[in-house]
């Protein structure tokens, strides 16, 4: 498979995932990460990744946009940012 048409068919799957994400409530990556697994046999780790940073990417906007409408505390946010920030893992 060429370079050409692997980029086309990951861009028609991305495309394809997200419309039907959006129709159905579900997030991208329910659809995406097996999309990228089946037929294109991409890593699942390197699917994780992507969907990931897709992710961070899709909120990170939509929070933008909502702190400069005035919809969001942006005092509140960080506070809950402490919390989901990741935590190393214990040494076994």
């Amino acid at each position: 498979m060429s370079t050409f048409s692997f980029s086309l068919g990951v861009f028609v799957s991305s495309v394809k995932a997200t419309l039907l994400g959006a129709l159905t409530g579900l997030g991208g990556g329910v659809l995406i990460i097996p999309a990228l697994c089946l037929p294109f046999k991409i890593d699942l780790h390197y699917a994780l990744g992507a969907s990931l940073v897709s992710a961070i990417a899709t909120s990170s906007r939509a929070t933008a946009a909502y702190a400069r409408k005035g919809y969001s505390k942006v005092r509140t946010g960080i506070l809950l940012e402490v919390g989901t920030t990741p935590k190393p893992a214990p040494k076994c």
